[in-house]
């Protein structure tokens, strides 16, 4: 069997839900009782808005008359985890603070709910893979980032990347009607081929949605192992006689790293 039809079959599909920090509440918890919520304050964002019940240790401290520092860091935390903005999460706790206490926030009650918040998203942020989990091409940002490590070491060695890397792209050419996931699971194909011919610590990286790339030396076999990475893409797929078509091309590096980044944006395309 196949990679590709073996991906089909045993990938599993399961989404998970990831902390978004574009503001859209990543899971949605139950709005506390009417009994659990502080007195007056029902409504900061309208209905749509945030979770009132996250903010209730900040609540109970303001009407204990106790430290909201606390309450403030355990709060923003939390709604870092789910997924809150932090302009979203400020408008609660000065909504909060003006039903309760009758004005702004306190700046002690600010500065900790932003700082956890801050904490928490970094916390995430540094989780994060640099690979896509599906094909194990590293992501644009890495391989942007390479590019630019190439860049500087070139300048202090007083050397050329346009004449020491290059990439090669590959862009599969799928038949009219191939669907989203099928092209997903052309690119694990892609994928696993360039891997055979470039083994060494060569940068193989996503490009867009439908294109790989990989950051490699100049070395005198490039051209061989290109056309070694053809024929293996071409012709993967042994449950088919037919040939598994895709564009493949040696891509120069411009003379500064800012030039490189257009050409990957240009790459990145649809």
């Amino acid at each position: 069997m196949s990679l590709f039809a073996d991906i089909r079959r045993r990938f599993d599909l399961r989404s998970h839900l990831p902390l978004n920090l574009a503001g859209s509440p990543a899971r949605t918890r139950p709005e506390a009782s009417s009994t659990e919520q502080p007195c007056e304050w029902r409504d900061s964002h309208g209905t749509a808005g945030t979770d009132h019940s996250a903010y209730l240790a900040i609540a109970e401290a303001l009407q204990d008359g106790a430290d909201v520092v606390p309450a403030s860091d355990e709060v923003g935390r939390q709604l870092a985890a789910d997924g809150v903005s932090l302009l979203e999460a400020l408008d609660g706790l000065s909504a909060l603070y003006r039903s309760i206490a009758g004005g702004e926030p306190a700046f002690a009650a600010v500065r900790a709910l932003s700082s956890s918040w801050a904490e928490a998203s970094l916390i995430y942020l540094h989780t994060l893979s640099c690979e896509d989990p599906l094909t194990g091409l590293s992501s644009l940002a890495h391989l942007r980032s390479r590019l630019g490590e190439l860049y500087r070491e070139a300048e202090f060695r007083g050397t050329s990347v346009p004449q020491t890397n290059a990439l090669v792209v590959v862009e599969p050419l799928n038949p009219p009607g191939t669907t989203p996931f099928d092209r997903e699971l052309r690119l694990v194909d892609v994928a696993e081929c360039l891997r055979i011919v470039f083994y060494g610590g060569d940068v193989l990286g996503r490009v867009g949605s439908h294109r790989a790339a990989a950051l490699v030396g100049r070395e005198p076999n490039l051209p061989e192992q290109v056309e070694t990475a053809r024929t293996l893409i071409t012709q993967w797929r042994l449950d088919t006689d037919v040939p598994q078509l895709a564009r493949i091309w040696i891509e120069g590096l411009p003379a500064t790293d800012a030039m490189a980044g257009r050409v990957l944006d240009e790459l990145a395309r649809p």
